[in-house]
C-alpha cells in the first residue's frame, strides 16, 4: 500500500493534500513537479517544512511520496551544481585533504630549535 493511501496519512490534517486538480499523465505530473521544486529551490535551500509541503502537493499530481522525494533530491543536487557548490562529499574530502596550517609561533620555534641544535653539533665536532 502506498503511504498517501494509508490510514495514518488520511487521519492527520497536516498530511492531507494541499490541492486537488485535474488528472494528468505521470510524465506531465513529474515535469510540473520538477519545475515547482526548481522554482522553490531558487529561493535558497529547502527547509524540511517546504520539502514536506512539496511532497504533499506531489500526491495531487499522482506521484508517490518516494517519487516526489527522489525528484526533490535530484533538483536540489542539480541546483548545487549550477550554483557552483561542490557536492557535500567532495567538500568533506577536500577539507580532510587540505594541509593543516601551523601557527607562526610554532614555525619560528622549530626553526630556532633547529638552529640551536645545529650550532651545538657544530661546536661539539670542532
Amino acid at each position: 500500500m502506498r503511504f498517501h493511501e494509508s490510514d495514518e496519512y488520511q487521519r492527520h490534517d497536516d498530511m492531507r493534500l494541499l490541492h486537488t486538480g485535474p488528472k494528468l499523465s505521470r510524465d506531465e505530473g513529474r515535469r510540473i513537479f520538477r519545475e515547482m521544486v526548481r522554482a522553490e529551490s531558487r529561493n535558497g535551500q529547502l527547509s524540511d517544512l517546504r520539502r514536506r509541503r512539496l511532497i504533499q502537493y506531489a500526491a495531487a499530481l499522482q506521484l508517490t511520496p518516494l517519487e516526489a522525494s527522489r525528484i526533490v533530491t535530484e533538483v536540489c543536487f542539480e541546483h548545487q551544481v549550477e550554483v557552483g557548490e561542490p557536492p557535500v562529499l567532495y567538500r568533506v574530502v577536500e577539507a580532510a585533504a587540505a594541509p593543516h596550517r601551523w601557527p607562526v609561533w610554532l614555525k619560528i620555534s622549530i626553526v630556532l630549535a633547529g638552529a640551536f641544535a645545529g650550532q651545538y653539533l657544530l661546536l661539539r665536532l670542532l
